[in-house]
């Protein structure tokens, strides 16, 4: 598999507008994934109503990655460690696995995370 795994952040800067993120979803839009832990954290946010169909929708739009047991051990290989945020070793985990570069703009993953290819979205 090869595209991009969107972590909540980029999607976030996404419907905030920034240019360099929408070029790239622009582009890449049959390849953009985001990880089931995004989808999550997503909908959970306390936005006006038409902002949550807009996310919504986008989500239908795009893969969502579900978790596996080959995501579970990589998650629990990268909490160990790298002691990572569990959604953020989700999320690289996934990447990982599915070898799908990672976009994020979190400068700690990017430093921990030297094995896999990270797009910052800013």
């Amino acid at each position: 598999m090869s595209g991009y795994l969107l972590d909540t952040n980029s999607v976030i800067y996404f419907f905030n507008g920034e240019e360099p993120i929408s070029k790239l979803i622009k582009e890449a839009e049959n390849s953009i994934s985001i990880s089931f832990i995004t989808k999550i954290e997503l909908l959970c946010f306390e936005t006006e109503n038409d902002i949550t169909k807009k996310i919504a929708e986008f989500i239908s739009e795009i893969e969502v990655v579900y978790i596996s047991d080959e995501i579970i051990e990589k998650t629990i290989d990268y909490r160990k460690t790298l002691k990572l945020k569990i959604p953020d070793a989700i999320i690289a985990a996934t990447a990982k696995v599915k070898e799908l570069t990672l976009v994020t703009a979190d400068k700690s993953l990017s430093q921990k995370l030297k094995e896999l290819k990270i797009v910052n979205p800013i």
